[in-house]
């Protein structure tokens, strides 16, 4: 009984989240009600969502949570991670994680929610509140643990890590964001791009 009333609770929300998803990207954030979320889930009641989701913005975050950060086997993957003893585990596992950043960062629903949030913050600034916290500073984190990993096993420079894991981040995001400026016909990066910024960024690192 509590299996299938666990099951119904997870199919609720992958409705709502699915259907809130395909507003946003065609109607925008602020244009898209929670009773338009309702009908597009096919939900008549308002009670079912605030079960679920406090409000607009809980729904988004968690919209930009299952883009990013819980895809399947995300977490497993990183957790796997084994903590750096030199210089070749630490540039092996910057690659995997790059490579999950820069295959996560290029799925087709990633870049048009983007998209909407550049054009529509102006409007309404707490969407790059929520993605910087739902998104950047939680892959900032994970990067940022494993340089100190690598710094208390003294196999790394003393170096300023906000600046490391910015320059990493930022260096994945701009091939993905090339596709904004080239528009829909443009091709996502290459998994090898992000093999040659941890190059770079390991040579930053190597005392």
């Amino acid at each position: 009984m509590e299996h299938r009333q666990n099951t119904r609770t997870q199919q609720t929300r992958e409705r709502l989240r699915a259907a809130a998803h395909r507003l946003f990207l065609r109607q925008g954030y602020l244009a898209t009600s929670i009773d338009a979320i309702l009908a597009e889930a096919g939900i008549s009641s308002k009670e079912t969502l605030y079960r679920h989701y406090a409000n607009k913005e809980a729904l988004f975050a968690d919209v930009l949570s299952h883009l990013t950060m819980e895809q399947p086997g995300f977490s497993e993957r990183l957790a796997a991670l084994p903590a750096p003893q030199d210089l070749l585990q630490l540039g092996q596992a910057l690659t995997l994680l790059s490579r999950e950043i820069l295959s996560m960062m290029s799925q087709p629903g990633y870049l048009p929610l983007v998209r909407m949030i550049i054009a529509e913050a102006p409007r309404f600034p707490q969407l790059g509140t929520l993605f910087f916290s739902t998104v950047t500073q939680r892959g900032l984190a994970i990067l940022t643990a494993l340089l100190q990993v690598a710094r208390e096993q003294e196999i790394i420079a003393d170096i300023d890590f906000d600046a490391v894991t910015h320059m990493l981040l930022g260096g994945l995001l701009t091939y993905v964001m090339m596709s904004l400026v080239l528009g829909e016909e443009a091709q996502p990066p290459a998994l090898d791009r992000a093999d040659a910024v941890v190059e770079v960024i390991m040579r930053a690192l190597t005392p």
